[in-house]
C-alpha cells in the first residue's frame, strides 16, 4: 500500500488549518499595525521616519542572519527536534549576542554611512530586538514547525498592541524616532515571552558537533541569501538618503510600506505553513505539481491588491496619512509593480527551502543586488523617489523572476513555463485593474470617494478579465464543500444493516 497519498491528504488538512489561522493572525496583525502607522504618521514628521528607516536597514539585516539560518532545520519538519533544537538554540544565542554588541558599538559609523548621523541612537535601541530574537528563536521555530498558528495569534497581536500603547505617549513627549524604536523593543519583549509560553516543547542550549554540521549546511546558505536579499531590499533607503534628503527618505519609506502591504501580508500568511508543508511534500515527491497550483492561487489573490494601490495611490495616501504625505504617491507605480514580483520571488524561495536546495538562493540574491545597485542610483538621480520604484520593478521582473524560475526548475523540479503561465492571466487582469481604478479615481474630486469608486471599478474589471480562473476556484470550493458535507443516507446505512 502506498502511504504517500494518505500522507499528502493529512498534510493538506494540517496546512489548511494552519493557513486559516495564519490568515486570521496576519490579517488582524496587519490591520492593527496599519492603524498604528496611520496614528504615528499624524504625530511625527517625515524626517523621523527617515531616521527609523536607516536604523531598520541595520536591524533587518542583523535579524535575518542572527541565527545563521539554523531554525530552518527545525522548520522543515523532517528531523526530530529533540536531536537538533539544543544546538540550534546555542547557535542562535551566540550569533544574536555578537550582532547586538556590534550594532551598539558601530551605531555612529553605520548611521553616518547610511546618510543620517541622527539615527545612531535609534540603531542602538533596535539592537535590543536582535538579542530578544535570539532568545525566542527556537520557540518561534517550534510553533512554525507544528502549524500552531492558532496559538500564535495572541502573541503577535500583543506585540503590536504593546508597541502602539507605547509609541503614542512617547511621540507626545517629543521622543521622535526614538519613540518608534523603543515601542518596537517593548512589543518584541512581549512576543519573546509569549512564544516561550505557547511553544509545545522547551529546550535548553546544548551542543552536538555532528548535528551542527548538518544544521549549518542548510542554514548558512540561507543566512547568506537573507543577508544579501535584505541588503537588496534596503539598498534603496541608502541611495535615497544619500542622493536626496531625510524628508524624501521618510516619504519613500511610507510609500514602500504601503506598496509592500500586499506582498508582506500574502508572504506572511504563506510562510506560516509553507516551508513545513513544502518539506513534507518534497519527501513524497508531490512538490513540483503543487508549486504550479500555489503560484496560480497566490497570483490570483494578491496581484489585484497591488494593482489597486497603484491605481488609487494619490487619493489613498492623502486619505490615510494626510496632505503632507501626498508626494509619496509618486513612488507607488514602480513599487506596486515590484510588489507583485516580490510575491513570486518569496514563494520561489520557500519552495527551494522546502526542497532543501538553499545554495542557489544565495547566488540569485547576489545577482539581484549587483544589478539593482546601479539601477537605483540612476533612477533616483533622474526621477527622485519615483525612480527608486521604477528601478525595483524593472530589475525584479526582467532579471530576478527569470533567474528564480531557473532555480525552481532545477531545485524543485517544477516546469518553469507552467509556473510562469500560472500567473499570466492574473498579471493581465492586474494591469487592467490598475488602469481602470486610476481612470475613475482621477475623475473624482474627494479623496475618500476616489479611493472607494476606483477600488470598486478596478476589482470589477479584474474579476471580468480573470473570470476563467475565478470559475475554476469556485468549482473547486464547491467540490470540496460537497465532499466534506455528511451524507445522511450513507450514515443511516450501517444502522439498517445492523437491524437486518
Amino acid at each position: 500500500m502506498n502511504a504517500a497519498p494518505e500522507q499528502t491528504t493529512t498534510l493538506a488538512r494540517r496546512v489548511r488549518s494552519g493557513a486559516l489561522w495564519g490568515a486570521v493572525n496576519v490579517g488582524a496583525s496587519r490591520i492593527l499595525s496599519f492603524v498604528s502607522t496611520i496614528i504615528v504618521a499624524r504625530l511625527l514628521a517625515p524626517e523621523h521616519f527617515g531616521a527609523l528607516a536607516v536604523a531598520i536597514v541595520v536591524q533587518t539585516i542583523a535579524l535575518n542572519i542572527a541565527e545563521l539560518g539554523a531554525t530552518a532545520a527545525l522548520g522543515r519538519g523532517d528531523r526530530d527536534p529533540d536531536e537538533i533544537a539544543p544546538t540550534v538554540f546555542t547557535i542562535a544565542l551566540v550569533t544574536s549576542g555578537l550582532l547586538t554588541a556590534a550594532m551598539v558599538a558601530a551605531a555612529p559609523w553605520l548611521a553616518g554611512v547610511l546618510g543620517d548621523p541622527a539615527a545612531a541612537d535609534v540603531i542602538r535601541v533596535l539592537a535590543i530586538t536582535v538579542a530578544l530574537a535570539g532568545l525566542s528563536s527556537v520557540p518561534t521555530a517550534m510553533v512554525w514547525r507544528d502549524f500552531l498558528q492558532g496559538r500564535r495569534i495572541a502573541v503577535d497581536l500583543a506585540n503590536i498592541a504593546v508597541s502602539l500603547a507605547l509609541v503614542v505617549p512617547m511621540a507626545g513627549w517629543g521622543w521622535g524616532a526614538l519613540a518608534l524604536a523603543w515601542s518596537r523593543v517593548g512589543g518584541q519583549l512581549v512576543a519573546a515571552i509569549g512564544y516561550w509560553i505557547i511553544t509545545p516543547r522547551r529546550y535548553a542550549p546544548g551542543w552536538s558537533r555532528t548535528e551542527a554540521g548538518g544544521i549549518l549546511r542548510i542554514g548558512l546558505p540561507l543566512a547568506a541569501a537573507n543577508l544579501v536579499v535584505f541588503a537588496t531590499l534596503n539598498l534603496d533607503y541608502v541611495v535615497v538618503g544619500r542622493v536626496l534628503d531625510p524628508v524624501a527618505l521618510g516619504l519613500y519609506l511610507m510609500a514602500f510600506n504601503l506598496a509592500s502591504l500586499p506582498s508582506n501580508v500574502v508572504t506572511a500568511i504563506v510562510r506560516t505553513v509553507a516551508v513545513p508543508a513544502f518539506g513534507r511534500l518534497h519527501a513524497v515527491g508531490a512538490l513540483p505539481e503543487q508549486a504550479v497550483r500555489v503560484t496560480r492561487g497566490l497570483s490570483y489573490a494578491a496581484f489585484p491588491i497591488s494593482a489597486l494601490l497603484i491605481g488609487v495611490a494619490g487619493p489613498l495616501m492623502v486619505t490615510l496619512f494626510g496632505e503632507k504625505w501626498a508626494p509619496a504617491a509618486s513612488a507607488m507605480l514602480g513599487l506596486g509593480v515590484f510588489g507583485m514580483a516580490r510575491i513570486l520571488t518569496e514563494l520561489f524561495a520557500d519552495l527551494c527551502v522546502g526542497a532543501g536546495r538553499t545554495l542557489g538562493l544565495f547566488w540569485v540574491q547576489v545577482v539581484w543586488l549587483v544589478v539593482l545597485a546601479p539601477a537605483l542610483w540612476f533612477g533616483v538621480s533622474q526621477w527622485g523617489i519615483a525612480g527608486a520604484g521604477y528601478a525595483h520593478a524593472v530589475v525584479a521582473w526582467l532579471v530576478v523572476v527569470p533567474v528564480y524560475l531557473v532555480l525552481v526548475r532545477r531545485g524543485v523540479g517544477a516546469s518553469a513555463s507552467r509556473v510562469l503561465g500560472a500567473c499570466l492571466l492574473p498579471a493581465v487582469g492586474a494591469v487592467a485593474c490598475a488602469v481602470a481604478a486610476g481612470l475613475v479615481a482621477s475623475a473624482v474630486g474627494a479623496p475618500v470617494v476616489a479611493v472607494l469608486a476606483g477600488g470598486a471599478v478596478g476589482l470589477a474589471v479584474y474579476a471580468v478579465v480573470t473570470l476563467p480562473v475565478g470559475l475554476t476556484y469556485l468549482a473547486s470550493f464547491r467540490s470540496r464543500a460537497s465532499e466534506e458535507t455528511p451524507n445522511p443516507a450513507a450514515q443511516a446505512a450501517p444502522e439498517q444493516e445492523v437491524a437486518r
